[in-house]
Order: structure tokens, then C-alpha cells, then sequence
């Protein structure tokens, strides 16, 4: 089975995928990661084959002007979906930006390459786009809580102007199924304002952070308490005034724990000078972190908190932005985290926070229960198993038939190992 994986430029939508391509690799299908110039070196460091399709848009640039202007309109504390939700389709913005950029780049590819399947991940509209208009069948791969489920009240209008052009009917953008690596209990019910339930397919979380050096105190006792403390990779791109890491730090150290400040090397100097007992570290994959930490302290994004939950550490999230708050409902709600909005966040409340988390066994107890519901789902190689299968059995809406054009017997030379 030839699998295409179809993504944007943006590494940390692309490592919850890394997992099963190397599944579906390693159990014997051809498989190519599609996706923007941008992100090619990335999944090349990965070892999967990769297609470079499309241009770049500037995310950085265009979501920092997003969050400034949403700052400056709402204060603060990010909205709820409530909120949100009447904005409609222009919730979809970025998502249309991206599919503009690189959708017809992935068709001129995939359209000789011929993937039996697509898998994309939930704002790479391009990807059911491009399986409907190959009449193959898309599955959707989240990153765990599924915010952009809540987007698919608004996908067909989103939509409208890449199927007029292309001819195309309905194109389910939650594909045929949706892999799903998020416990149950953690993860968004269907219903609501949706009018579609998504099909999921629960699958373990497998925390991939890229290659990087695993340095040898990890493997030392620890002599005290370990709070780390991180910002996540994306925030200071869009602006660094959301990386509050700082205060963070030196709110913690206070407890007199061992603080450890894991920071993108971008934001390094958003530090001022470190009080004792506070370790800064750069590029340490937080999956070989976390399982050595009590306790984390975290702007909520979303592979952080998902790192975590495989980890079993209870979590404080500060969250900035609108699906971040979302994770941070969803965590609070299963005991294993706290809260704490930015307009609350004094050095004193998060320290009294953090305290909570390390010295309440409630949190710790619920934290190790999400790890526990998360380990016993199937890996990616039971999923690669199970896939066909389950899409044989989904009704999915095509909106062309396939191509009569006969397969070519090698990659193009635009995928590259």
C-alpha cells in the first residue's frame, strides 16, 4: 500500500504523525511525507521519505500580527470557543492560507506518485482536497485534543473556493476515519455544535520531539523535588511577549524544588540571570525530561501537554490563546492539571499552584490514571494493522473517481530520502 502523508509547514503538527509513518514503514508500505519546502530538512531528519510541494507562507509573520491584534482587542485571558465560534469561517483562515499555497503543488504530485491513502492532519485541508479529487480515501491524524474538531462546522464554506475550482462535490475534511492519540477520557465528545461526529480511532501517544543529545544528569538521582518549566516552541515565533517563562521560573524556585528552564534556543534570551537551583537547558527532548520531573509548568501547547500525559506528570497550564484554553479545560477536568488564566498569574498564585500539584496526591493519582488509559490503547503498528480495515468499513464521499492514468513504477524525483 503506497501511504501519503500531507502536511503544512509547521514541526510540531508534524511529530505526532512521525510515529505511524515509521509503523506503516517498518510493516512494509511505501510511504512519502508531502508538505512545504519549509518543513522538508525536518522530516528528512526524521529518516521518512519527504516531497517537497507548494511554497512557504510566513506563519510566524501572519500569526504574530493574529495574536497581537487579539491582544490588544481582548486583554489578556484568551477567549473561550463560545467566543470564538462567532467569528465563523474566519476561524479558518490560516488553514485557507496554506491549502492556497501548497494544494495544487501536493495534486501535481500525488496525482503521479497515486497514494492508496492519504493521511493529513486536521488543518491541512489540501490533503482531503486532493484524496477526494483522487477518489482514494482521507484519514485525518490529530495531535491529541482535537480543537480543530470544533472547526468542521465551518470546513464546507472554508472549502468552497478550492472545490468550485477543482469541480469537486462534499469533501469530508474528518476524512474517512480519525486517528486519534489522546485518551478518551481527555479528548473532546462529539456533538454539540458539530454536525458531523468524527470516527476515531484511539491510538497510544508516542512523544516524538526530533533527533537531539540526551544529556547524562537524566540519569542521576535527584536530590529534590523537579518542576520543569517550558514555553513550548511556537510562542515567542509569534510574539515573545507571551513567553513568560521568566516569572515562571522564579516563581517556582521559590519552593525550593530543582526548576528546570527547557527553553527554544530563540527564546534563551528572554532569561535573565537564574536564581540557585535552576537549570536552563536548550533542545533537551522533553520525553526523556518529563518522566524524571514532579510536576510542569507549561503555556499548554498541545505536544507539551500530550508529552506530559504519556509521561504521567501532573500538570499547571497558563494558557495564552484560545486552544490552549481548550487543553487546559479538558486537563483540569480529569484532575491530572490545574489552571491558571494570564490575568491570575502572580508569582505568588503560580507558586501556590505548583505547590498544589507537588503536594496533593489527588493530582498525581489522576495524572498517573491518564498515563495508564493511555498506554493500554493500541501502538502504530497495531494501527497500521487495523486501518484498512476500518476504511474499508467508512462510508467516505468521493467526490472523483480515480484516475485512469497508470501508477509510475518510481517516486518522482520530487520526493527525497
Amino acid at each position: 500500500m503506497r501511504v501519503m502523508f500531507a502536511l503544512w509547514n509547521w514541526p510540531t503538527h508534524y511529530y505526532p504523525l512521525v510515529p505511524l509513518a515509521w509503523s506503516a514503514r517498518a510493516a512494509g508500505h511505501e510511504v512519502v511525507v508531502a508538505t512545504q519546502p519549509g518543513l522538508a530538512a525536518t522530516v528528512r531528519r526524521s529518516g521518512l521519505p519527504v516531497a517537497a510541494v507548494g511554497t512557504d507562507v510566513d506563519v510566524p509573520a501572519l500569526m504574530g500580527r493574529y495574536v497581537r491584534r487579539a491582544a490588544r482587542r481582548g486583554g489578556l485571558n484568551p477567549p473561550g470557543w463560545e467566543e470564538m465560534r462567532r467569528f465563523g469561517a474566519r476561524n479558518c483562515w490560516l488553514s485557507v492560507a496554506v491549502c492556497g499555497a501548497m494544494a495544487e503543488g501536493l495534486w501535481e504530485f500525488a496525482s503521479r506518485w497515486r497514494p492508496d491513502v492519504i493521511v493529513h492532519e486536521p488543518t491541512t485541508y489540501a490533503g482531503p482536497l486532493v484524496a477526494a479529487r483522487l477518489g482514494v480515501p482521507a484519514v485525518r491524524h490529530t495531535w491529541g485534543i482535537d480543537y480543530a474538531y470544533l472547526l468542521r462546522e465551518f470546513d464546507e464554506e472554508a472549502l468552497a473556493p478550492f472545490r468550485e475550482a477543482w469541480d469537486l462535490g462534499p469533501v469530508e475534511t474528518l476524512g474517512a476515519v480519525t486517528v486519534d492519540p489522546c485518551p478518551p477520557s481527555l479528548q473532546l465528545p462529539d456533538g454539540g455544535t458539530v454536525p458531523v461526529p468524527a470516527r476515531r480511532l484511539p491510538m497510544r501517544y508516542v512523544p516524538y520531539n526530533g533527533p537531539a543529545r540526551v544529556p547524562g544528569w537524566l540519569l542521576e538521582r535527584k536530590r529534590a523535588p523537579r518542576v520543569c518549566v517550558t514555553w513550548g516552541m511556537s510562542s515567542g515565533r509569534f510574539d515573545p511577549g507571551q513567553v513568560v517563562i521568566d516569572q515562571a521560573v522564579r516563581a517556582v524556585a521559590g519552593l525550593g524544588v530543582e526548576v528546570v528552564a527547557a527553553v527554544a534556543p530563540a527564546d534563551r534570551g528572554l532569561l535573565g540571570p537564574m536564581p540557585p537551583g535552576v537549570r536552563v537547558v536548550e533542545g533537551v527532548p522533553l520525553h526523556a525530561l518529563l518522566p524524571t520531573c514532579d510536576a510542569l509548568v507549561s503555556q499548554g501547547g498541545l505536544g507539551t501537554v500530550m508529552t506530559a500525559v504519556a509521561a504521567g506528570v501532573p500538570q499547571l497550564l497558563v494558557p495564552q490563546t484560545s486552544d490552549r484554553l481548550l487543553n487546559a479545560e479538558r486537563l483540569t477536568a480529569t484532575g491530572a492539571g490545574l489552571r491558571l488564566l494570564p490575568d491570575d498569574n502572580t508569582s505568588r498564585s503560580l507558586r501556590d499552584h505548583v505547590n498544589a500539584l507537588l503536594t496533593d496526591p489527588v493530582h498525581t493519582a489522576a495524572a498517573r490514571r491518564l498515563k495508564a488509559e493511555q498506554d493500554a490503547l493500541p501502538d502504530g503498528n497495531a494501527m497500521v494493522r487495523l486501518l484498512p480495515g476500518a476504511v474499508r468499513e467508512a462510508p467516505y464521499r468521493s467526490a472523483r473517481m480515480p484516475m485512469e492514468a497508470s501508477r509510475p513504477a518510481q517516486t518522482p524525483g520530487g520526493a527525497r530520502a
